[in-house]
Protein backbone atom coordinates (compact mmCIF):
# COMPACT_ATOMS: atom_id res chain seq x y z
CA UNK A 1 0.00 0.00 0.00
CA UNK A 2 1.44 3.43 -0.94
CA UNK A 3 2.52 5.74 1.86
CA UNK A 4 -0.22 8.27 2.78
CA UNK A 5 1.78 11.18 1.40
CA UNK A 6 2.09 9.44 -1.97
CA UNK A 7 -1.61 8.64 -2.38
CA UNK A 8 -2.67 12.06 -3.78
CA UNK A 9 0.33 12.03 -6.13
CA UNK A 10 -0.60 8.52 -7.31
CA UNK A 11 -4.12 9.71 -8.07
CA UNK A 12 -2.82 12.68 -10.02
CA UNK A 13 -0.47 10.45 -12.03
CA UNK A 14 -3.37 8.13 -12.83
CA UNK A 15 -5.42 11.18 -13.79
CA UNK A 16 -2.63 12.56 -15.99
CA UNK A 17 -2.40 9.29 -17.91
CA UNK A 18 -6.18 9.09 -17.99
CA UNK A 19 -6.28 12.47 -19.73
CA UNK A 20 -4.33 10.97 -22.62
CA UNK A 21 -6.39 7.79 -23.06
CA UNK A 22 -8.90 9.38 -25.41
CA UNK A 23 -6.37 11.35 -27.47
CA UNK A 24 -5.14 8.49 -29.74
CA UNK A 25 -8.72 7.63 -30.74
CA UNK A 26 -9.53 11.25 -31.55
CA UNK A 27 -6.36 11.54 -33.65
CA UNK A 28 -7.17 8.28 -35.45
CA UNK A 29 -10.64 9.54 -36.35
CA UNK A 30 -9.26 12.87 -37.53
CA UNK A 31 -6.64 11.25 -39.75
CA UNK A 32 -8.48 8.17 -40.97
CA UNK A 33 -11.94 8.25 -42.59
CA UNK A 34 -12.26 4.50 -41.96
CA UNK A 35 -13.89 4.01 -38.53
CA UNK A 36 -14.54 0.29 -38.97
CA UNK A 37 -14.43 -1.65 -35.74
CA UNK A 38 -15.26 1.36 -33.58
CA UNK A 39 -18.37 0.84 -31.46
CA UNK A 40 -20.63 3.89 -31.46
CA UNK A 41 -22.45 2.53 -28.42
CA UNK A 42 -19.20 2.35 -26.46
CA UNK A 43 -18.38 5.91 -27.51
CA UNK A 44 -21.72 7.13 -26.16
CA UNK A 45 -21.28 5.19 -22.93
CA UNK A 46 -17.83 6.77 -22.63
CA UNK A 47 -19.47 10.21 -22.50
CA UNK A 48 -21.90 9.08 -19.81
CA UNK A 49 -19.09 7.45 -17.82
CA UNK A 50 -16.83 10.51 -17.88
CA UNK A 51 -19.70 12.85 -17.03
CA UNK A 52 -20.79 10.71 -14.09
CA UNK A 53 -17.26 10.36 -12.70
CA UNK A 54 -16.82 14.10 -13.10
CA UNK A 55 -19.98 14.61 -11.03
CA UNK A 56 -18.67 12.15 -8.43
CA UNK A 57 -15.32 13.93 -8.26
CA UNK A 58 -17.03 17.31 -7.93
CA UNK A 59 -19.14 16.08 -5.01
CA UNK A 60 -16.05 14.73 -3.24
CA UNK A 61 -13.82 17.61 -4.33
CA UNK A 62 -11.33 14.93 -5.43
CA UNK A 63 -8.56 16.65 -7.46
CA UNK A 64 -7.58 13.41 -9.22
CA UNK A 65 -11.10 12.79 -10.49
CA UNK A 66 -11.48 16.39 -11.61
CA UNK A 67 -8.13 16.45 -13.43
CA UNK A 68 -8.93 13.21 -15.23
CA UNK A 69 -12.55 13.69 -16.19
CA UNK A 70 -12.75 17.31 -17.34
CA UNK A 71 -10.52 16.67 -20.40
CA UNK A 72 -11.72 13.06 -20.47
CA UNK A 73 -15.28 14.24 -21.03
CA UNK A 74 -14.07 16.58 -23.76
CA UNK A 75 -12.30 13.74 -25.61
CA UNK A 76 -15.33 11.48 -25.20
CA UNK A 77 -17.66 14.08 -26.72
CA UNK A 78 -15.31 14.73 -29.65
CA UNK A 79 -15.02 10.96 -30.23
CA UNK A 80 -18.79 10.60 -30.41
CA UNK A 81 -19.13 13.47 -32.88
CA UNK A 82 -16.32 12.20 -35.11
CA UNK A 83 -17.53 8.59 -34.87
CA UNK A 84 -21.02 9.63 -35.95
CA UNK A 85 -19.58 11.44 -38.96
CA UNK A 86 -17.21 8.61 -39.95
CA UNK A 87 -19.77 5.85 -39.42
CA UNK A 88 -22.57 7.79 -41.09
CA UNK A 89 -24.93 7.61 -38.13
CA UNK A 90 -27.02 10.27 -36.40
CA UNK A 91 -26.12 12.06 -33.19
CA UNK A 92 -29.70 11.62 -31.97
CA UNK A 93 -28.99 8.44 -29.95
CA UNK A 94 -26.13 10.18 -28.13
CA UNK A 95 -28.27 13.20 -27.29
CA UNK A 96 -31.17 11.01 -26.17
CA UNK A 97 -28.92 8.88 -23.97
CA UNK A 98 -27.45 11.98 -22.34
CA UNK A 99 -30.85 13.51 -21.63
CA UNK A 100 -32.11 10.22 -20.20
CA UNK A 101 -29.00 9.80 -18.04
CA UNK A 102 -29.16 13.20 -16.30
CA UNK A 103 -32.19 12.35 -14.10
CA UNK A 104 -30.55 9.04 -13.18
CA UNK A 105 -27.48 10.82 -11.79
CA UNK A 106 -29.59 13.50 -10.09
CA UNK A 107 -31.81 10.84 -8.55
CA UNK A 108 -28.78 8.92 -7.29
CA UNK A 109 -27.41 12.06 -5.65
CA UNK A 110 -30.73 12.83 -3.97
CA UNK A 111 -31.14 9.25 -2.77
CA UNK A 112 -27.62 8.50 -1.56
CA UNK A 113 -25.26 11.41 -2.14
CA UNK A 114 -21.76 10.95 -3.56
CA UNK A 115 -21.67 7.24 -2.73
CA UNK A 116 -24.74 6.58 -4.85
CA UNK A 117 -23.34 8.66 -7.71
CA UNK A 118 -20.13 6.62 -7.46
CA UNK A 119 -22.18 3.42 -7.70
CA UNK A 120 -23.94 4.73 -10.81
CA UNK A 121 -20.59 5.75 -12.31
CA UNK A 122 -19.28 2.27 -11.58
CA UNK A 123 -22.29 0.66 -13.25
CA UNK A 124 -21.94 2.62 -16.49
CA UNK A 125 -18.16 2.15 -16.50
CA UNK A 126 -18.55 -1.62 -16.14
CA UNK A 127 -20.68 -1.84 -19.29
CA UNK A 128 -18.98 0.98 -21.22
CA UNK A 129 -16.54 -1.22 -23.12
CA UNK A 130 -18.79 -4.26 -23.57
CA UNK A 131 -20.14 -3.17 -26.99
CA UNK A 132 -16.56 -2.58 -28.13
CA UNK A 133 -15.48 -5.99 -26.84
CA UNK A 134 -18.42 -7.60 -28.61
CA UNK A 135 -17.37 -5.89 -31.84
CA UNK A 136 -13.78 -7.09 -31.66
CA UNK A 137 -14.85 -10.63 -30.80
CA UNK A 138 -16.90 -10.74 -33.99
CA UNK A 139 -13.63 -10.59 -35.94
CA UNK A 140 -14.70 -7.45 -37.78
CA UNK A 141 -12.07 -5.13 -39.33
CA UNK A 142 -10.62 -2.83 -36.68
CA UNK A 143 -9.05 -0.11 -38.82
CA UNK A 144 -10.85 2.60 -36.87
CA UNK A 145 -9.46 1.66 -33.47
CA UNK A 146 -6.38 3.24 -31.90
CA UNK A 147 -4.49 0.54 -29.91
CA UNK A 148 -2.46 3.17 -28.04
CA UNK A 149 -5.63 4.37 -26.36
CA UNK A 150 -6.28 0.92 -24.91
CA UNK A 151 -2.68 0.61 -23.71
CA UNK A 152 -3.05 3.91 -21.88
CA UNK A 153 -6.39 2.73 -20.52
CA UNK A 154 -4.75 -0.34 -19.01
CA UNK A 155 -1.95 1.67 -17.40
CA UNK A 156 -4.35 4.29 -16.07
CA UNK A 157 -6.79 1.65 -14.81
CA UNK A 158 -4.01 -0.17 -12.95
CA UNK A 159 -3.01 3.06 -11.19
CA UNK A 160 -6.63 3.94 -10.42
CA UNK A 161 -7.07 0.49 -8.87
CA UNK A 162 -4.18 1.11 -6.47
CA UNK A 163 -5.45 4.62 -5.77
CA UNK A 164 -8.94 3.32 -5.06
CA UNK A 165 -7.59 0.72 -2.65
CA UNK A 166 -5.49 3.35 -0.86
CA UNK A 167 -8.40 5.77 -0.50
CA UNK A 168 -11.09 3.19 0.23
CA UNK A 169 -13.11 4.02 -2.90
CA UNK A 170 -14.57 0.63 -3.79
CA UNK A 171 -16.35 1.95 -6.87
CA UNK A 172 -13.04 3.18 -8.29
CA UNK A 173 -11.37 -0.18 -7.63
CA UNK A 174 -14.12 -2.24 -9.26
CA UNK A 175 -14.55 -0.24 -12.45
CA UNK A 176 -10.80 0.27 -12.92
CA UNK A 177 -10.02 -3.42 -12.57
CA UNK A 178 -12.76 -4.38 -15.02
CA UNK A 179 -11.68 -1.67 -17.47
CA UNK A 180 -8.13 -3.03 -17.43
CA UNK A 181 -9.37 -6.53 -18.29
CA UNK A 182 -11.72 -5.38 -21.06
CA UNK A 183 -9.06 -3.13 -22.58
CA UNK A 184 -6.75 -6.15 -22.59
CA UNK A 185 -9.31 -8.16 -24.55
CA UNK A 186 -9.57 -5.42 -27.18
CA UNK A 187 -5.79 -5.12 -27.37
CA UNK A 188 -5.35 -8.87 -27.82
CA UNK A 189 -7.46 -8.57 -30.96
CA UNK A 190 -5.99 -5.29 -32.26
CA UNK A 191 -2.41 -6.30 -31.52
CA UNK A 192 -2.08 -10.09 -31.19
CA UNK A 193 0.84 -10.82 -28.82
CA UNK A 194 2.62 -13.11 -31.31
CA UNK A 195 2.38 -10.52 -34.08
CA UNK A 196 3.69 -7.82 -31.76
CA UNK A 197 6.59 -10.03 -30.65
CA UNK A 198 7.51 -10.75 -34.26
CA UNK A 199 7.42 -7.06 -35.15
CA UNK A 200 9.67 -6.22 -32.21
CA UNK A 201 12.10 -9.03 -33.03
CA UNK A 202 12.30 -7.95 -36.68
CA UNK A 203 13.50 -4.51 -35.60
CA UNK A 204 10.41 -2.61 -36.61
CA UNK A 205 10.58 -0.60 -33.38
CA UNK A 206 14.37 -0.41 -33.25
CA UNK A 207 16.90 -1.85 -30.85
CA UNK A 208 14.82 -1.27 -27.68
CA UNK A 209 12.07 -3.44 -29.12
CA UNK A 210 14.53 -6.20 -30.01
CA UNK A 211 16.03 -6.12 -26.52
CA UNK A 212 12.56 -6.32 -25.01
CA UNK A 213 11.72 -9.62 -26.72
CA UNK A 214 15.25 -11.03 -26.59
CA UNK A 215 14.59 -13.12 -23.43
CA UNK A 216 11.53 -14.66 -25.09
CA UNK A 217 13.53 -15.53 -28.21
CA UNK A 218 16.26 -17.18 -26.13
CA UNK A 219 13.65 -19.07 -24.12
CA UNK A 220 11.99 -20.35 -27.30
CA UNK A 221 15.33 -21.49 -28.73
CA UNK A 222 16.19 -23.29 -25.50
CA UNK A 223 12.78 -25.00 -25.52
CA UNK A 224 13.20 -26.14 -29.12
CA UNK A 225 16.69 -27.44 -28.33
CA UNK A 226 15.45 -29.48 -25.39
CA UNK A 227 12.52 -30.81 -27.39
CA UNK A 228 14.91 -31.98 -30.13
Amino acid sequence: MPAPALVPALGLVAAAIGILTGVPQVLRLLRNPDASGLSYSSAILGVLSSATWLTYGTLLLDPAQLVANVPGLGCAVVTVVLAARRLGVALTPALAATLAWVPVVVGAHVAGGAAAVGAVATAVSLVRMLPQVRTVLRREPLHGLAPAGFVLTQVSAALWTVYGCATGQVSVVVCSAVSAVLAGIVLSRCCPPLAVARALHSGRFGLPGQLLVRPLVLLRRATLTLAA
